[in-house]
């Protein structure tokens, strides 16, 4: 996990003109790729000096896969 923790409006500035991040800024963010629902929640509430745990990537359930 980074040491590093973007204030929100940095999250902000550094979304791209399509509307995403590249995955090497999430990971100097310590935020996993492809990133998991409510990571810019997760690393607002870090910023904040919450106790958090890492955001976990959600892996499909085998059911969809087929």
């Amino acid at each position: 996990m980074a040491d590093y923790v973007p204030s929100p409006d940095e999250v902000t500035a550094a979304q791209s003109s399509g509307g995403g991040w590249t995955k090497k800024q999430l990971a100097e963010w310590g935020i996993p790729w492809p990133p998991p629902q409510g990571w810019r929640k997760h690393l607002e509430r870090k910023w904040r000096g919450e106790d958090v745990a890492p955001p976990l990537r959600q892996e499909p359930d085998q059911d969809a896969l087929f």
